[in-house]
């Protein structure tokens, strides 16, 4: 029997066969970004809980590798000392950040429009102003302190989250091995030591990065509260303790920092205004070309246009919470896109030929 007739049925089945599968493939890619969209909220607390618990994991590892502890008990004395250490940090410093803070709010009418009549009064400083802020499409100088009022009140909403996250993050702490291997077991068996091999790579990626990020706001904000402090910026240390704090927000942070510190620079001497921008031009090449390139040295290279790309992406999707994370999502993203899709399908190497030429 000639069996040539009944090859346009079963190419006929088989092309149905393949548009099904298209078209349940476009609808679940759909429901799955539904869904995303949905729990946004919940991802990204989801997210920042997996950070924080890689960092207690970590140092709670150093504990038990120096101390022989077990490793849930050294988890929670290391959560207690960072507890014990925060709540003595907002003793000391709290209340002198919050009334400075609160003065420096109170103040934000007053300086706008003492900034805008002392800029009326050097007209080379008007001009100056006025060409920096059609090039960078600066905002107005009253505007620029309700920007950085509201990427506080961003970061404050944040630090919320952050409270809950905590939570989910001891318990993820206490108890990894368990997610983990729930997590391995989604992939199938012969791609299970790859998976293991990633989710090793991935926190290694997230320590160093968080860790370095950490270093540099430390620094960014004790160098600018005591160099604003040197040369005679009113409310110092709230000054510098934002820009420790925002420092966290690649590009922008840094922006707003020496915004809201010449805005009030501006409003009590002009004189003030150079000393400023040469303390924040000194600031930044210092970061930019020697802590930078120290501290993240261990982390992955992120791509600057890609990171903008990025944090604009998840400031339009998420707000503020969804730029704080932006960065070290993207750390992972790329992580797991080289060894994945560029090493494993793209170059089709195999777990030995991945480790032998990243050494």
């Amino acid at each position: 029997m000639d069996p040539t007739p009944d090859r346009p049925a079963r190419s006929d089945a088989a092309f149905h066969r393949r548009t099904m599968f298209a078209a349940f493939a476009v609808f679940g890619m759909a429901a799955l970004f539904a869904a995303a969209w949905l729990l946004r909220t919940l991802l990204l607390v989801t997210f920042l809980a997996i950070l924080l618990a890689i960092v207690l994991r970590s140092l709670a590892d150093f504990v038990h590798r120096g101390t022989g502890m077990k490793r849930r008990w050294a988890v929670l004395l290391v959560a207690a000392v960072l507890v014990a250490a925060a709540a003595l940090a907002g003793t000391l410093l709290a209340p002198t950040i919050a009334d400075q803070g609160r003065q420096l709010v109170e103040r934000i009418p007053a300086a706008a429009e003492e900034a805008k009549r002392r800029l009326g009064e050097y007209p080379w400083l008007e001009t100056a102003w006025r060409q920096v802020s059609s090039e960078l499409s600066l905002p107005d100088p009253g505007d620029t302190m309700g920007q950085a009022g509201r990427i506080l009140a961003g970061i404050s909403s944040a630090l919320g989250y952050a409270g809950l996250a905590l939570v989910g993050a001891l318990f993820l702490a206490l108890e990894p091995d368990l997610y983990r291997r729930g997590m391995v077991r989604l992939v199938p068996v012969r791609h299970r030591p790859f998976a293991d091999t990633l989710l090793d790579e991935i926190e290694t990626t997230i320590v160093h990065w968080l860790g370095g990020q950490l270093i540099l706001m430390l620094t960014i904000g004790v160098v600018v509260g005591l160099g604003l402090w040197a040369i005679g910026v009113p409310y110092a240390l709230a000054l510098g303790f934002f820009a420790g704090l925002v420092e966290f927000i690649p590009y922008l942070g840094p922006i707003l920092s020496a915004g809201v510190a010449l805005l009030v620079a501006l409003g009590t001497d002009p004189k003030l205004v150079l000393w400023t921008v040469g303390l924040f031009l000194v600031v930044q090449q210092a970061e930019n070309n020697i802590l930078q390139p120290l501290v993240q040295r261990s982390a992955v290279e992120i791509p600057p246009v890609l990171l903008m790309v990025v944090l604009f992406a998840m400031g339009l999707l998420f707000g503020v919470p969804g730029v704080l994370v932006a960065t070290p999502l993207l750390a992972v993203t790329l992580v797991v896109v080289r060894r994945v899709y560029v090493e494993r399908i793209l170059e089709g190497r195999t777990e030995a030929g991945a480790r032998e030429t990243r050494r």
